[in-house]
């Protein structure tokens, strides 16, 4: 009777090492997909920035070395990603003085929204001509 009672428990004990093993390897699983996405995701926000950065330079080299003012409103691609440029001129009346300010921005994206996996970075200069 004793014997029947120690086999009992021998496999109580082997169900529940082996539950607990499945549970940290399913835990280690989801770690580790978890931080893959999120490295993934960094990278895009970089390359999202870089993306806008370069489309905004190329739109500075036009105000100031080109014809003057903004070329323009309008989406590009630029690196893999959608580049939207908007830009404004104010004119400023200050101290007897006038002068424009150039506001330009530029949102580089890529991705889908409900997916989860929309990247989008911004990036805003003034440029004042005096």
């Amino acid at each position: 009777m004793n014997r029947a009672r120690n086999s009992g428990a021998a496999l109580f004990t082997a169900i529940f090492l082996i539950v607990v093993l499945a549970a940290v390897g399913i835990t280690v699983g989801v770690i580790t997909g978890t931080q893959q996405i999120s490295s993934a995701q960094g990278l895009d926000a970089t390359r999202a920035y870089y993306a806008a950065r370069a489309r905004l330079e190329q739109e500075i080299d036009f105000a100031v070395d080109g014809p003057g003012g903004c070329s323009g409103n309008g989406d590009q691609t630029t690196q893999g990603f959608t580049t939207r440029f908007t830009c404004s001129i104010v004119a400023v009346q200050e101290g007897g003085s006038s002068y424009n300010v150039l506001t330009m921005t530029v949102t580089a994206f890529r991705g889908d929204r409900d997916g989860g996996t929309r990247v989008r970075r911004r990036l805003r200069v003034q440029i004042t001509d005096l």
